[in-house]
């Protein structure tokens, strides 16, 4: 691994100050990971908000053509062990994150009771248990830290491979999958119109955030083991389809640092799942927030590819 940039350290694996003058202060860690042989893919994000006393948890398990799915909105603060990463045991729910080493590795574990979203089983509730464990394949990319508080905001992404088991109702599955993390701290404020896209293929990854309405983002492209190349986001024809909560077919154009042009194809392969948002405002408001699995072509990638496309559609009152 390339040595990590002084602007991380250990230390960011774990709980940061909280503003206590900042209502939505929100301390995240999110994972995902695409099975690189066509089986499970899965992403979990926990966010600990201590002017709440509250955590906010979503997980989601695609397998065998169907979503299955957990979101908590009001797990107590007080329930977590905090002391490296994270993790929590309460109620037959048990999940945890622990860096192994910091900002190098970690171990990703779950076991509870999923809602299957879709599929013939659509309705149950399935036990499912995750056992990942994750190396990363590129140094933190540093994202521009947020403002309006005296206390240290930032954030971070990172390249990671994933390898281990899911077990969907006794079922035991081998993953060997492109993973992908998320870390920020500070305040969040989640009512804005966005994407976000994670493509993994093998030994590569483009990531992206911005806007497809307005052809404006940034992300990077990571190729082996070398550093993550900078891209923007530069247009596309990928639009929404509001009543179904996803995309339409189309591509998006980036490009690099050195002005090379990357056109990328999506197209959507699986229901969305949306999520509740009425609890990350004060005034409760709810709008479209969703996430599905697309196919992708990336030029110079060998075959197509499987991937994230998540978007928030909010528009202001």
């Amino acid at each position: 691994m390339p040595e990590q940039p002084a602007r991380f350290s250990a230390a960011d694996e774990n709980l940061h100050a909280s503003d206590p003058d900042e209502w939505s202060w929100n301390e995240s860690w999110y994972f995902s990971f695409i099975d690189l042989d066509g089986g499970p893919a899965g992403f979990f994000r926990l966010g600990l908000l201590p002017n709440q006393r509250r955590a906010m948890l979503w997980c989601f398990v695609h397998v065998d053509g169907a979503w299955l799915g957990v979101e908590e909105t009001r797990l107590d603060l007080d329930h977590f062990d905090l002391a490296a990463g994270h993790s929590y045991d309460r109620w037959a729910l048990r999940f945890g994150w622990r860096p192994e080493p910091p900002l190098d590795g970690a171990r990703f574990t779950f076991a509870g009771t999923l809602l299957a979203r879709s599929g013939p089983g659509a309705g149950a509730h399935v036990p499912v248990s995750i056992d990942l464990v994750c190396a990363a394949t590129s140094a933190c990319v540093g994202a521009a830290p947020g403002a309006g508080t005296a206390y240290p905001t930032d954030r971070f992404e990172q390249s990671l491979r994933a390898s281990g088991t899911v077990v969907v109702d006794g079922v035991e599955r081998q993953v060997r999958a492109g993973a992908h993390r998320d870390r920020s701290w500070g305040p969040r404020e989640w009512r804005l119109p966005f994407a976000i896209g994670d493509l993994q293929g093998g030994d590569r990854q483009l990531y992206f955030v911005g806007s497809p309405r307005y052809g404006r983002g940034s992300g990077y492209l990571r190729e082996g083991s070398g550093e993550p190349r900078r891209l923007s986001w530069a247009g596309g024809t990928v639009g929404y389809d509001d009543k179904a909560r996803t995309i339409t077919p189309g591509t998006l154009r980036f490009e690099s640092a050195d002005g090379e042009p990357i056109e990328v194809e999506l197209e959507p392969i699986m229901p969305s799942v949306c999520f509740d948002m009425a609890h990350t405002c004060q005034e409760p408001e709810q709008w479209p927030y969703w996430r599905t699995l697309v196919a992708a072509r990336v030029p110079g990638w060998d075959g197509p590819c499987r991937g994230w496309f998540e978007a928030s559609r909010y528009e202001p009152r």
